[in-house]
């Protein structure tokens, strides 16, 4: 069984080492990652266990990443304990702050974080450019991590993640064009689930209130996929940001889901060092890329999920897949046009086809029946 070591830091500033093993981490899109481990209560890590408490926090070496204890489970074994662990982010500790007050009518979003994260030893970083926004009701009234989570990143429209106590945001994580994998070549078990419950395909946007009643601007957007799923209607939208009907309707269309959510998962076994096109596969939440099916579909995908054992190799990891781009046909010209842009990719795309290729011809690739 291998054993590593993390370390253990009690609230009131005590540290200690211990072995563990079995760990794990578990990233997520836009959430907290999470962390579990399993620990013997023996020898020099009788210390640990009687470290377990309430703001205890782990340190993992290999990530340089802290965690605050969630939950513990000790079994007894024999003359000593078992312990089961998990562990949250230390992002969590936002939670920690509730706002009372409220910020009236149009703010940037460095106020909105600002205001957020003023008396505690939280940081952030805001990568990219945003537009104000208007808030009819006051923005505040919850917990700083509520508000970061849900109010401000559907508001601004971004996404973030935690690096400790330093909040990044960016207007969307990662890079396009960083990886293809081929199932049956360098990729295995490859699994999905489809969504259709929320597809609607048809939705109306009113703008700014007037004082008569009526509406400074509105809009309608009927989706082309009405001609596949028909006409399903989305709940109207009333945002007093809007006195342009052309801006009206842009938001109104990124608004609507008139697609089906799919999310493949696998194994990561196939991209580590040495796996086939390992050399310019990158593996990182929010990285954008292709799937080749056994059915020789290129789907477009992007990683929004990935559970990885960082201290032992001999461990599967896996990653979770979604929807990047809606419609296959639009995907594939997309998917080409970005491929001559990006030339390092472009002649690792060309090697695989020619790969593929041989392997068809060599009687080596197959398909579901």
């Amino acid at each position: 069984m291998t054993r590593n070591i993390v370390f253990i830091k009690q609230a009131i500033g005590d540290e200690t080492p211990v072995a563990v093993y079995n760990l794990s981490i578990t990233e997520s899109l836009n959430e907290l990652s999470t962390l579990t481990f399993s620990f013997d209560s023996e020898g020099q890590n009788s210390v640990a266990a009687q470290m377990m408490a309430p703001q205890t926090r782990v340190l993992v070496p290999e990530t340089n990443q802290w965690f605050r204890l969630s939950s513990i489970n000790p079994v007894p074994l024999g003359k000593t304990f078992a312990y089961s662990v998990s562990a949250v982010h230390v992002g969590t500790d936002l939670h920690d702050k509730y706002v009372d007050k409220r910020l009236t009518n149009t703010q940037s979003l460095d106020s909105c974080m600002k205001f957020i994260t003023n008396g505690t030893d939280f940081k952030y970083v805001i990568h990219d450019t945003f537009k104000n926004y208007s808030f009819s009701d006051g923005f505040g009234g919850d917990f700083s991590d509520s508000l970061l989570m849900n109010t401000l990143k559907e508001n601004f429209g971004f996404e973030f993640y935690f690096d400790n106590l330093t909040i990044h945001i960016y207007k969307q994580l990662g890079n396009i064009d960083q990886f293809v994998f081929v199932d049956g070549y360098n990729a295995t078990k490859i699994s999905w689930t489809e969504d259709y419950s929320n597809i609607r395909t048809s939705i109306k946007g009113l703008g700014k209130q007037n004082d008569n009643g009526s509406y400074a601007a509105s809009a309608e957007f009927r989706s082309p996929n009405a001609d596949i799923w028909g006409v399903k209607q989305a709940a109207t939208i009333q945002d007093d940001r809007f006195t342009d009907g052309g801006s009206l309707l842009e938001y109104i269309k990124s608004q609507l889901q008139d697609y089906p959510i799919i999310q493949y998962t696998m194994e990561r076994a196939a991209f580590e060092h040495g796996a086939k096109l390992s050399e310019f596969n990158s593996v990182k939440i929010g990285n954008s890329g292709l799937l080749k099916d056994r059915f020789g579909i290129d789907v477009d995908t992007r990683i929004v999920g990935m559970t990885y054992f960082p201290q032992d190799p001999k461990q599967s990891d896996t990653l979770t897949f979604g929807n990047k781009i809606f419609d296959y046909a639009h995907n594939l010209a997309l998917q080409r046009a970005a491929r001559k842009t990006n030339e390092n990719i472009g002649k690792s795309v060309a090697q695989l086809t020619s790969d593929v290729g041989s392997m068809m011809n060599n009687g080596v690739w197959y398909v579901w029946q």
